[in-house]
């Protein structure tokens, strides 16, 4: 049986305000109806967070948590933190945020925070910059 917990560190704590930004940019350009899942913010507590030093995180909403298996993606980017390559991707399941999944493109188990909002970039947008890079 796989256990889904594995690897993540139990926490009980508010969303910061970095986090909140995020969720709320991700949502806003993301592939869903931002407005239902918006009014959830308020009600999200963190319960855990990734071992591995990257800042993913997974929600409860109302205490209730919710589960991870059966997630939804709804917005995913690419951004840039300390000069590496970052996937950032907002998850619901069942019609509620369920996780905020912050990523090392390139596998570094370098520990990192959240990318700033004015990193934020799609895949065709850093093929773009990756090409002119090269010119």
């Amino acid at each position: 049986m796989e256990n889904s917990n594995k690897g993540l560190i139990p926490v009980n704590r508010a969303l910061t305000s970095s986090e909140t930004d995020l969720i709320y940019w991700l949502l806003d350009h993301g592939e869903v109806d931002p407005e239902p899942f918006k009014s959830q913010v308020d009600d999200i507590t963190v319960t855990s967070k990734c071992n591995c030093g990257c800042p993913t995180i997974y929600f409860s909403h109302r205490d209730k948590p919710v589960p991870r298996k059966g997630e939804l993606l709804i917005a995913d980017y690419l951004a840039t933190v300390e000069g590496q390559d970052v996937g950032v991707m907002l998850f619901e399941n069942g019609g509620y945020l369920s996780s905020l999944e912050v990523y090392s493109c390139a596998g570094s188990d370098k520990p990192f925070g959240l990318p700033e909002i004015e990193s934020i970039h799609t895949y065709e947008e850093s093929e773009r910059r990756r090409r002119e890079s090269l010119e």
